[in-house]
C-alpha cells in the first residue's frame, strides 16, 4: 500500500542482570500485505509504534502487580518487593520462588504496583523484631519461616478469609488498641512504596504511578485499584478496614485528594462479582442515584476486561450469543441450556457438572458487556450513565512479575502455591488452589502524547485506553460521520480520524437527520503475537427499553468478506500443531484497516460501539507446558488460544451534547 509509514519488527536483546537483594526483605525498614499507517518502534520505551505524526503513541503497561508487600503474596513465599517489580518491568531478571530467574521478553512502558491497602502495617510489624507483636502466633504464621504449606493454609482460613470475606471490618489482635499501631505501620509502608515509585519513574522513558488496591471479597469479587496522576497523595491508603463500601472510598479520595491531587480508580475483572458490579444499587442496596451514579463515573472511568482470573468481557450463553465469549472463562463448567432462565442481565445463570446436573450459577451482570448495555438503561432512567467504562487488561501478578503475559514461559503468579510445572497441569492443586484455567493475564495499552505521568494518566482519564489478553497487538478506533469511505487508504489517517471525530473512549458528536456513523479501525500485529485474523465491531444499543447487542466482522484477512447474513468473516485457515505448537505462517495480516458504517442505525436509539481485534490462534500456556513435560495437554482447558484486544467503547446518545464524563 502506498504509504509513508514503516512496520519494523524487532528483537530486544537483553543481559542477563541479577535481582538486587533490597527486596528480599519487606518491611519498611528495609506480514503478508504491505503495511499502512503504521509507524516504527522506539527502543528507549518499548512501544510497539511510535512515530511523530500519530499525535499519540501507544504505550504498554500493567496495573495491577503485587509484590511481598502484600500479605496474600507473602504467605506463599513471594520476596521480591516493589524494587524488583520495576527492575522486572524494565526488562531486568528476577528471581521467583525456588531461585527461578525470570526476565520479560518486552520490556513495559509503564506500571503500577497496587500492593493491597489491607495488612500492609500487619506484614511490617510482624518483620519488626522491635515490635511487641513480634512474637505473636499470627506474627510466626506471616513469617513462616519453614515455609509450611499447612501454616500459610490456616493463616489464610483464620485471619485472611475472616477480613477479606466478610462483612465485619476488622484488625488483627496483633494492631493494638483501636488498630492504631498497624494503621499507623500502614502509613510508613505507604510513604516507602511512593518513595520506590518516584525512584523508578523515568520521564520519557519508563513511567511509574504511585498506587495501591483496595480489597473487598465480600459478597462478589469488587476490588479497585487506587491511581494517583502524581506525587500529591493523601498520608494514608485506605483499605476495606477504614472504607469498608467503594462509595465511601471514594468520599474519602475525593475529600483528601484535592489539586493538585488527582486519583481514579480501577475496577477489577468482574466475571468473580457475583452479579453485583453492574446492578444498579450502591453497596449497600439502596438504589442508584443521580448525584452517586456521577461521582461513580467521574471517579471510576475504567475497568479491567482481561486479567491473570480470566476475561470479563462476555460469556457465551449469558446474555449473548457471541461465540468467541468463549474466550479464557474462568469457570470451565458449562452453561446448563435447559435451566437457563433468558438473556435478561438479572440473570443467574446455571452451570453444570460433568454429569449435566446444574451446580451453583454465575450472573450474567458480571460480565463488562451487559454492564455496558445496563448502562445505557440507566442513563435514560438517571441521566448519567455510571458504567461508562473504558477498558484496560493487567495481569494481578502476585509474584512482582510486572506484565509477565507471555503463554510459552508462563511459570504462575502466586509463589510456591503454582511454582512447579506439574501442579499448574492439574485441575486442583493439594491446597485447593486452581491454576490450570487461570491464564498470564493481559496488558494495558494507552494513547497518549509521551511517556509521563500527566500524559498517560490523561489518556487512561479520557478513556483512550484499550486492552490485550497479553500481547502487544496495536489497536485504534476513531468514530465519526464524515469518514470517507477511502479514509483507510490516506497517510493522515490519525489526523482525519480526530479532527472529523473521536477516538476510543469518547462520545459521538450530534450527526445529521439521516446519516449512520462511521468507524474508523485499524490494528496492527505486535512484534511478539500471532498474525491477524480479524477485526470485529460490537454493537450494544437500547430499544424500547430493552437492551440489544450485535457483532459484526468489520474487515477479514487474507481478502476475505464477511457474510452478508451472518456478518462473520469465513475460516481464513490458520491452524495450530498442539503436539509442537508450530502453527501456519501464511495466513493472516499484519495489518487490518478499514472504514465500517453501522448499517442498522437508529438515531432514537443509545448505543456503543468497541472493537475486538482477533488473532490468529496459537497454543495456551498449558500446552506449552504439557509439550516440555512429554504428556498430552490438559483435556480441561482448550489447548490453544486466540489472542485478542478490546478498544475502549465508542457512545451514541440521540441529542448528545458535550459530555461531563
Amino acid at each position: 500500500m502506498k504509504n509513508n509509514f514503516v512496520y519494523i519488527i524487532f528483537v530486544l536483546m537483553l543481559t542477563s542482570l541479577p535481582a538486587c537483594s533490597d527486596d528480599k526483605k519487606v518491611s519498611s525498614q528495609s506480514g503478508d500485505k504491505a503495511v499502512q499507517a503504521v509507524p516504527s518502534i522506539s527502543a528507549d520505551t518499548g512501544a510497539d509504534v511510535v512515530n511523530a505524526d500519530m499525535q499519540r503513541k501507544p504505550y504498554f503497561g500493567d496495573l495491577h502487580v503485587h509484590t511481598a508487600y502484600s500479605l496474600d503474596a507473602y504467605i506463599t513465599f513471594v520476596r521480591p518487593g516493589p524494587r524488583a517489580a520495576y527492575r522486572f518491568a524494565q526488562g531486568e531478571a528476577i528471581d521467583f520462588y525456588g531461585n527461578k530467574p525470570k526476565r520479560l521478553r518486552v520490556p513495559l512502558d509503564f506500571a503500577a504496583v497496587t500492593d493491597h491497602a489491607e495488612f500492609l502495617g500487619e506484614v511490617d510489624i510482624c518483620l519488626d523484631k522491635s515490635m511487641p507483636a513480634y512474637d505473636n502466633q499470627i506474627c510466626a504464621d506471616i513469617r513462616n519461616e519453614q515455609e509450611d504449606p499447612a501454616t500459610e493454609h490456616r493463616l489464610f482460613t483464620n485471619v485472611l478469609a475472616r477480613i477479606f470475606f466478610s462483612p465485619s471490618s476488622e484488625r488483627m489482635p496483633i494492631c493494638g488498641e483501636n488498630g492504631r499501631d498497624c494503621l499507623d505501620r500502614s502509613r510508613t509502608v505507604w510513604q516507602s512504596l511512593q518513595t520506590i515509585a518516584n525512584e523508578f519513574y523515568q520521564p520519557g522513558k519508563f513511567t511509574t504511578f504511585i498506587a495501591y488496591e483496595w480489597t473487598s471479597n465480600f459478597s462478589g469479587n469488587r476490588h479497585r485499584n487506587v491511581i494517583f496522576r502524581n506525587t500529591n497523595v493523601p498520608a494514608t491508603a485506605w483499605s476495606k478496614i477504614d472504607a469498608p463500601t467503594p462509595e465511601i472510598l471514594w468520599s474519602k479520595l475525593q475529600t483528601e485528594c484535592q489539586s493538585p491531587c488527582e486519583v481514579m480508580t480501577i475496577s477489577h475483572n468482574s466475571n468473580d462479582s457475583k452479579g453485583h458490579r453492574f446492578v444498579p444499587e450502591n453497596y449497600d442496596g439502596t438504589a442508584l442515584t443521580e448525584e452517586q451514579a456521577a461521582t461513580r463515573i467521574s471517579m471510576e472511568p475504567l475497568i479491567e476486561i482481561m486479567q491473570h482470573k480470566g476475561d470479563s468481557e462476555c460469556r457465551l450463553g449469558f446474555a449473548t450469543t457471541d461465540e468467541s465469549c468463549n474466550f479464557e472463562n474462568v469457570d470451565p463448567r458449562p452453561v446448563c441450556s435447559s435451566t437457563d432462565p433468558g438473556q435478561s442481565p438479572d440473570s443467574c445463570v446455571h452451570v453444570c457438572d460433568a454429569t449435566g446436573k446444574p451446580e451453583g450459577c454465575v450472573w450474567a451482570r458480571n460480565y463488562v458487556r451487559n454492564g455496558l448495555k445496563e448502562g445505557l438503561r440507566l442513563e435514560q432512567e438517571l441521566g448519567v450513565n455510571p458504567f461508562k467504562l473504558g477498558f484496560i487488561g493487567s495481569t494481578d501478578a502476585h509474584n512482582a512479575n510486572a506484565g509477565d503475559t507471555n503463554e510459552e514461559d508462563f511459570r504462575g503468579h502466586h509463589g510456591y502455591l503454582d511454582a512447579k510445572a506439574e501442579d499448574r497441569l492439574l485441575p486442583k492443586l493439594k491446597t485447593g488452589y486452581i491454576e490450570l484455567g487461570l491464564n498470564p493475564g493481559g496488558l494495558a495499552g494507552v494513547w497518549a502524547e509521551e511517556n509521563t505521568r500527566d500524559s498517560i494518566f490523561a489518556a487512561l482519564k479520557r478513556r483512550e485506553t484499550f486492552g490485550t489478553s497479553g500481547t502487544r497487538l496495536v489497536v485504534r478506533f476513531f468514530g465519526g460521520w464524515d469518514y470517507p469511505q477511502t479514509l483507510g487508504k490516506q497517510d493522515d489517517l490519525v489526523k482525519i480520524g480526530y479532527q472529523n471525530g473521536v477516538p476510543m473512549g469518547g462520545d459521538l458528536p450530534p450527526g445529521k437527520d439521516g446519516q449512520s456513523p462511521r468507524f474508523m479501525l485499524w490494528a496492527m500485529k505486535g512484534a511478539d503475537g500471532m498474525k491477524l485474523q480479524r477485526v470485529q465491531i460490537i454493537k450494544g444499543w437500547l430499544q424500547d427499553g430493552e437492551t440489544k447487542e450485535q457483532v459484526y466482522d468489520a474487515v477479514c484477512s487474507d481478502g476475505l468478506q464477511p457474510d452478508a447474513k451472518t456478518h462473520r468473516c469465513p475460516d481464513n485457515g490458520a491452524r495450530v500443531d498442539i503436539s509442537d505448537c508450530s502453527v501456519t505462517l501464511d495466513k493472516g495480516a499484519v495489518e487490518l484497516v478499514s472504514v465500517w458504517q453501522d448499517p442498522e442505525f437508529d438515531a432514537r436509539q443509545r448505543a456503543f460501539y468497541y472493537t475486538r481485534v482477533l488473532e490468529n490462534p496459537s497454543c495456551r500456556w498449558s500446552t506449552y507446558e504439557a509439550n516440555r513435560l512429554g504428556r498430552e495437554p490438559p483435556a480441561e482447558v482448550n489447548p490453544v488460544v486466540q489472542e485478542r484486544a478490546w478498544s475502549s467503547p465508542i457512545w451514541y446518545t440521540p441529542g448528545q451534547k458535550e459530555s461531563r464524563f
